[in-house]
């Protein structure tokens, strides 16, 4: 105890000979070096919090496909001649849109188009891992969805025909290609739950 109050009182006097702004450099060299250490401690990279939205559902029935989507998208029918038929699906909350295309088909061109789908949807996919989810529902179209969560533009791409007179296909595309994927993931999630719900409930007017 009085060799801890000896070291005290001769640094306190140490302290009392020393100049004023000597003591006060010292006191900013030492906040100095306190400060760089934890500029370099890394930090968590902080994303933005988005709002995600629970979907009730509505069906499309203006096109010759029809298909229950979210009630919260805008449904726009870009285009319609004797070859494709074309429908937007914005989703305004995500900045993002599902491109859907109907294809007409035949014995003779089914192959043909379901080639060229599945080509596109490997290009899209670039050199990213992918999970692939196939289902078949009581209407008898069979699909296949492709979930890239790496991929900033086209995460969710899907394909799905009732092997007889359409192909259906689509890609969902992010408008801001510039979006970190581990930031947009539960956006993908939201929408890749609305596609999947879309592909159990596809239907041809036909079939109606």
């Amino acid at each position: 105890m009085s060799s801890s109050l000896h070291k005290h009182s001769f640094v306190t006097a140490i302290m009392a000979m020393l100049p004023i702004w000597v003591i006060a450099f010292l006191t900013a060299l030492a906040l100095c070096e306190c400060s760089t250490d934890n500029a370099n401690t890394p930090r968590r990279k902080a994303y933005p919090r988005i709002d995600t939205h629970d979907s009730t559902f509505t069906l499309i029935s203006n096109c010759p496909i029809h298909f229950e989507i979210s009630d919260i998208a805008i449904i726009s029918l870009d285009s319609i001649n004797n070859d494709n038929h074309w429908i937007n699906i914005y989703y305004k909350p995500y900045n993002a849109t599902i491109y859907c295309t109907f294809t007409p088909v035949d014995k003779h061109t089914i192959e043909n188009v379901i080639d060229n789908r599945t080509e596109r949807m490997a290009l899209n996919s670039g050199d990213h891992s992918s999970e692939l989810i196939e289902l078949t529902n009581a209407n008898g179209f069979k699909s296949q969805i492709l979930i890239t969560e790496q991929s900033k533009v086209t995460p969710v791409q899907f394909l799905s025909t009732n092997e007889n007179n359409w192909v259906v296909s689509g890609a969902l595309y992010f408008n801001n290609s510039s979006n970190s994927p581990d930031s947009i993931r539960p956006i993908i999630n939201i929408l890749k739950r609305d596609i999947i719900h879309a592909m159990k409930t596809i239907d041809s007017n036909e079939n109606s």
